[in-house]
């Protein structure tokens, strides 16, 4: 099989695969990562994953994020209207909400555009950590209780998104997540802003500590997922190459490797057919190994079929790309020479009894001759639809009968007969 080495190589690297699924999924202690190529190649896919999913469900998050702003703006008016502090309070409300927006933009803008996607995952990094940062600062800076309360919840749910949805690696994730932590507890101090330090810690922590276990484990479940998915892939390819194997065993001769009968007679009437359209010359050489049963007999099959493999390759090498050659059955072959006149056919024919002679390769039972010869039959095609298929078969055939009716060991040219 031609295909055999890149089938067996890919079955060895499902296989590979296959074990590296039971290894880390089935019941043994799982790894936290994969070899070092598939790991590369398990965050591409899950990055490339992430922007797919940012493009198609920007439109879906664009509303959930506007219905949740209608509802938020005026709990948080009803809750802050009678604060001392109101209008900075409901700014810095309304700012935070605009940064969350804008970062959401982004994070689609980068998905989608292909120059911007080299950049994705960087740019990603820089802007969780300042949806975390900013809103974080602003909300935590109000004056009013309640709003500094709602402010824990949002900065654990931009936690949870960073961990989750933005497609940054887990252990990236939580340097990110404590940067922000430290970069707001320091900004707190350093501004002397008053805030519940204590509270605004455990809030970092616990949502540091839950989102990256939950990332782990939905990492490790989408590991699963992407040897699933390269195995799926490999056997998609292994069927591809069988598939191909086989298409190309029922059109070709197993021993020759050349085309075999059948596919001869698809390719006749395809030259066939563009002769008689184009009103071009069409050549078909019969080529029979002379005394072969002799040869057989006294060398055996074995070397009988070194023989025929030998003449098939020296046929195909003297013959143009264009040109088209089979096993026609036993020991005899037959040459398809579009757009070539009687003369060019001629050549081509001298070429390949030349080749073959040359070849030397000994035959002591033959009548003819001390080595293996063969004989030739000619005839060509004008292009004239009166000429059937089967006339212009029968007397390509009838050429290669008369010159071995001759003696063998030469070249006859049959002309076809005159169709009124």
């Amino acid at each position: 099989m031609e295909n055999q080495y890149d089938l067996d190589e890919l079955q060895r690297s499902k296989e590979d695969l296959e074990q590296l699924v039971a290894r880390h999924y089935k019941g043994q202690k799982k790894q936290k990562t994969l070899p070092a190529k598939l790991e590369e190649d398990f965050w591409k896919f899950n990055i490339d994953r992430t922007r797919i999913n940012a493009i198609q469900f920007f439109g879906q998050g664009v509303i959930t994020y506007t219905i949740f702003v209608l509802l938020i703006l005026p709990s948080n008016y009803l809750v802050i209207r009678s604060s001392p502090h109101f209008i900075v309070d409901f700014v810095y409300s309304i700012l935070s909400l605009l940064i969350v927006g804008a970062a959401l933009f982004l994070f689609w803008t980068f998905s989608r555009f292909r120059k911007l996607s080299r950049l994705f995952y960087p740019v990603a990094c820089v802007i969780v950590f300042c949806t975390i940062f900013f809103p974080s600062l602003l909300m935590m800076s109000v004056s009013n209780v309640v709003l500094q309360n709602q402010a824990m919840v949002l900065i654990a749910f931009l936690y949870m998104l960073g961990f989750i949805l933005s497609g940054i690696k887990p252990n990236h994730m939580l340097w990110i997540g404590t940067l922000a932590a430290v970069c707001i507890l320091l900004s707190f101090y350093y501004f002397n802003i008053p805030c519940d330090f204590l509270m605004l810690g455990r809030t970092f922590i616990g949502s540091l500590l839950l989102g990256f276990s939950i990332s782990i484990m939905l990492t490790s479940k989408e590991r699963k997922l992407f040897l699933k998915t390269k195995i799926s892939e490999i056997n998609e390819r292994i069927l591809r190459l069988q598939a191909s194997e086989l298409l190309h065993l029922s059109q070709h001769d197993e021993l020759t490797k050349v085309s075999n009968r059948r596919t001869f007679e698809e390719m006749f009437s395809y030259y066939y057919d563009m002769a008689c359209k184009e009103n071009k010359s069409m050549s078909v050489l019969f080529i029979d190994i002379d005394y072969f049963k002799n040869y057989n007999d006294f060398y055996g099959h074995q070397m009988g079929d070194q023989v025929i493999s030998s003449i098939a390759k020296t046929i195909k090498s003297s013959i143009r790309h264009m040109d088209f050659i089979a096993r026609y059955g036993g020991e005899e072959f037959v040459v398809l020479l579009p757009e070539t006149s009687a003369q060019g056919a001629y050549a081509v024919a001298t070429n390949i009894y030349k080749a073959i002679d040359r070849q030397m390769i000994p035959h002591e039972k033959s009548l003819v001759s001390n080595h293996v010869t063969i004989s030739l039959g000619i005839t060509v095609f004008n292009g004239n639809p009166k000429i059937s298929q089967e006339l212009l078969i029968h007397t390509a055939d009838k050429a290669l009968y008369r010159a071995k009716q001759l003696g063998r060991n030469q070249i006859y040219y049959q002309p076809l007969p005159v169709v009124e």
